[in-house]
């Protein structure tokens, strides 16, 4: 018997009597996760709520590996769509919902995420939340990943579903302890090697020369437990393609992952941790055929480097580590401390002679990020209250070094000779803060959530706010639930990418126009944000939830990819709005699951407060500065969902996405085409002699080989089109492996 807490650790290990029997005794109110395991059965579960579970009968019935003569009762399946403590909204994917996609647990993270209410596709495996660029944070086993995981290159997932035992999206007016980035909290607990047996080897593969073997090894004994992963990827298609057609050109990636989760229980009630990650990835930037040369370079004939044959390439490294200590102080209050690292380093490799011919400038570009935080929390439970106060600090030091060959330009002539030309950045950015909160039972059925957080940024940026926050829980009947709350926040940009030196550049074909400022540094962004939802339990299966929200920005952060070089770069707009309403609702049986989420949204903004060098020809700033626009990278509607049938051995499985288009062109004037695409799997499990339990799974993506245009050619911060896969034939089989 296992009994873990709502952060993942291991708060109580038992056994149970003779006859089944057992008693459970938890040192701290809150909600935990029963496990109960036994040779030759299917672990099984149940969640208790302490004290209003306690003393309270609980029955699990485990099911047999082998087949029984008696009937096996299944557990009841929780909604998708619901609530945190504090109010706020949380749609969550368990490890079986993420089995119940078509590509199971080779969906790539932002795809699970996009089955989520308020998230919308972009190009390169790019999201957003709520209308906003770069406003989202991530949460592993209850700890805040370093700011800049998973943030540039936004098209490198970092994080993959292969070690994810559940995944949630938090959104809406977030509690005071979350911060610096909050349009959206991912909420990440993984699998560990005291949870159901991991170890199984999968090869999945298929059209597009795709091959990603992977492997899942977990155990736990005594005090320690361990889960690893291992994931290596080569596929021809990396990024998003540039053209239309089903096989993009120049398009390879090598990719190899890596995680780890270990644990120790130094005593019952405290634990020690350590969670590592790592991702290495070369890939080749995408080329479209035909295109005209625009610059002479003395010596070259353009008809020997046609636009097919460019051989451009990104290689990434990316390296995170979190030592993490859980402890319980007494019966009323508990606490976390934890370290974390996190080392970036990106690396473009440009054609030089045919980067010069077609773009003017052949850019070698080096951008690291190196950082290290430290953080704390403490919550206190007295009564009717909930008391939690804590800090957080992270030092980020960036360096860019970038060598670029350029064309001289002098009296608006071109020269034919390339000059070379060094930038350097190297800045240490400091973020700091600290947050108390209480979450207050008014009643039985109203609560409320309040606090205020105090942070300070230093460095490309340099400000500081404190941060109120309010949020009012109330329960007119048992299965409804209504919540209504306001909140200020501060928003922090990711510190990579910003251009060095752009000044050294004037007078070349890298350059900018004249009279556009050169400046460097950067805003933090104010939110106000109000945000009114409920949830209603249908029935114990139907389950409903709507979501209403409006936020007013000040300084609002967007990043684009500004030239070929493909890393984003951030800027703030003066001021904008967000308003949008989700709506999901979820059906589940043990057998069956039915989903459909959908929200429309809006976000505009006007003015461009900082980094204007990226914004030539001039007359786009000077429209950007009169008039609002529509941001690029919001649809006004958007929806999800899918369904999953188990019968017997067979599993089948079928999603979908639709978008109303994202926008491009001048100041983002033009409405691109709908994006939608379907998706379908069946899988088959099977005993094998001398295997084991295996599983089989086809898959086809794209049925209908819609061709989705994502981004077009023009547009703010975005260099060339970009289109979504087109049909493609998987397969992924499954293989137990033996213990360590």
């Amino acid at each position: 018997m296992i009994l873990r807490a709502a952060d993942g650790r291991t708060v109580l290990r038992t056994t149970s009597g003779e006859h089944g029997q057992f008693k459970v005794r938890a040192q701290l109110p809150g909600t935990y996760d029963l496990i109960v395991q036994k040779p030759g059965f299917k672990p099984a579960s149940e969640i208790l709520v302490f004290p209003s579970t306690a003393g309270t009968p609980v029955h699990l019935v485990m099911e047999s590996v082998q087949a029984l003569t008696v009937p096996v009762t299944a557990s009841r399946v929780r909604a998708q769509n619901g609530l945190t403590a504090t109010g706020v909204s949380k749609y969550t994917f368990t490890a079986r919902d993420i089995a119940n996609l078509p590509q199971g647990e080779a969906t790539p993270l932002n795809q699970v995420l996009l089955q989520m209410p308020g998230v919308a596709l972009d190009q390169n495996q790019e999201i957003h939340i709520r209308g906003e660029h770069a406003g989202v944070q991530y949460q592993m086993n209850s700890i805040l990943l370093p700011l800049d995981t998973n943030n540039d290159p936004t098209f490198t997932q970092l994080l993959n579903s292969y070690f994810v035992k559940s995944v949630s999206l938090i959104d809406g007016v977030l509690p005071a302890e979350y911060g610096y980035r909050t349009s959206g909290v991912v909420e990440i607990s993984t699998k560990s090697g005291c949870d159901d047996p991991h170890n199984e080897f999968t090869i999945y593969g298929g059209q597009r020369d795709t091959a990603q073997p992977s492997f899942q090894l977990g155990g736990c004994g005594g005090k320690f437990s361990y889960f690893l992963t291992g994931v290596y990827t080569h596929s021809n298609l990396g990024l998003s393609s540039a053209t239309r057609g089903p096989d993009p050109i120049h398009d390879g990636v090598d990719q190899g992952q890596g995680f780890a989760y270990l644990t120790y229980s130094i005593s019952p009630t405290t634990q020690l941790s350590l969670i590592t990650g790592m991702t290495v990835a070369h890939n080749q930037f995408p080329n479209v055929p035909g295109e005209t040369p625009e610059f002479t370079l003395r010596g070259v004939n353009p008809a020997d480097f046609p636009s097919e044959d460019i051989d451009s390439t990104l290689d990434q490294q990316d390296y995170y580590g979190v030592l993490a200590l859980n402890g319980a102080l007494g019966s009323n209050a508990d606490y976390q401390l934890a370290y974390t690292m996190h080392y970036n380093r990106e690396n473009f490799n440009p054609d030089e002679i045919s980067d010069l011919i077609y773009q003017g400038i052949a850019p070698k570009v080096f951008d690291s990020d190196f950082s290290n935080s430290a953080q704390g929390n403490l919550t206190y439970r007295w009564n009717d209250h909930t008391l939690r106060g804590g800090f957080y600090f992270g030092e980020y030091g960036v360096e860019a070094d970038n060598t670029s060959s350029v064309f001289p330009v002098a009296a608006g002539v071109t020269a034919e000779v390339p000059i070379s030309i060094t930038t350097n950045l190297n800045k240490i950015n400091l973020v700091y803060g600290v947050f108390l909160q209480d979450t207050w039972q008014l009643s039985e059925k109203l609560s409320v959530n309040f606090g205020s957080r105090w942070d300070r940024v230093s460095g490309l940026v340099n400000d500081s706010q404190f941060s109120p926050t309010i949020n009012f829980v109330y329960k007119p009947r048992r299965d409804t639930t209504i919540h209504a709350g306001f909140a200020r926040n501060f928003q922090i940009p990711n510190f990579q990418g910003v251009s060095p030196g752009i000044a050294a550049l004037q007078h070349t074909t890298g350059g900018v126009g004249p009279g556009i400022p050169l400046n460097v540094n950067l805003d933090a962004e104010t939110d106000y944000t109000w945000d009114v939802g409920y949830t209603h339990q249908i029935t114990p299966q139907l389950a409903l939830s709507q979501d209403g929200y409006f936020r007013m920005d000040r300084d609002y952060i967007d990043e684009g990819e500004f030239g070929f070089v493909p890393i984003d770069a951030p800027f703030n707009y003066v001021r904008g709005y967000g308003a949008g309403l989700e709506n999901s609702i979820t059906y589940n049986l043990s057998n069956l699951t039915l989903r459909v989420s959908q929200f429309v949204a809006r976000e505009e903004v006007r003015g461009v407060a900082t980094g204007q060098y990226n914004f030539p020809p001039p007359a786009q700033l000077h429209y950007l500065d009169q008039h609002f626009i529509v941001l690029d990278h919001t649809p006004l509607v958007g929806g999800s969902g899918g369904a999953a049938y188990k019968w017997k051995t067979w599993q089948f499985t079928f999603d979908g996405l639709f978008s109303s288009g994202l926008r491009g062109g001048f100041a983002n004037r033009t409405q691109l085409p709908k994006v939608w695409q379907f998706n379908l799997s069946a899988a088959k499990s099977l005993d094998v002699p001398l295997l084991g339990h295996i599983e089989n799974r086809v898959i086809l993506l794209n049925v209908f080989d819609r061709i989705n245009l994502i981004r077009p050619a023009t547009g703010i911060g975005v260099f060339q089109s970009a289109y979504g896969p087109r049909i493609t034939v998987y397969d992924a089989l499954t293989i137990p492996l033996p213990a360590l």
